[in-house]
């Protein structure tokens, strides 16, 4: 199944034990969002969710699950990074993104719902389409 557009779920494999943090990035025009973008031809979701990742926020990852019920004309994909969380944010390589950080919330002036943001956080990984990439 291919999708138009993939959004990255990324959390961290250090706090993967009931720590609740996942990446979201800040883009100039829409806010508060999660990483996330167009796939290029020929490319796989869970590819383009790791190119995605690394171009807005620096971070690498493994790719461990995508889903495809989540958001409507795309996928969101589980990524594990292995950075730890830090109340610090930081600066993006990508001009469109003015802040990447780590969220214990779904923060104000976000592009998504907070419906969205909780339908995600919320969801069991463990029914979605295993990967390891």
């Amino acid at each position: 199944m291919s999708e138009k557009f993939v959004v990255i779920w990324a959390i961290s494999r250090a706090s993967s034990n009931g720590d609740d943090q996942w990446v979201m990035v800040r883009h100039k025009d829409r806010g508060w969002e999660l990483p996330g973008g167009q796939l290029v031809e020929g490319e796989t979701e869970d590819f383009a969710a790791l190119r995605e990742l690394y171009e807005e926020t620096g971070m690498l990852g493994v790719a461990k699950a995508v889903d495809f019920g989540l958001i409507q004309d795309g996928c969101v994909v589980l990524v594990e990074v292995d950075q730890s969380p830090r109340p610090e944010s930081w600066q993006s390589s990508d001009d469109s993104i003015e802040e990447v950080g780590w969220c214990i919330a779904v923060p104000e002036n976000c592009a998504w719902g907070v419906d969205e943001i909780e339908s995600i956080r919320a969801h069991d990984w463990s029914a979605s389409i295993t990967l390891e990439s």
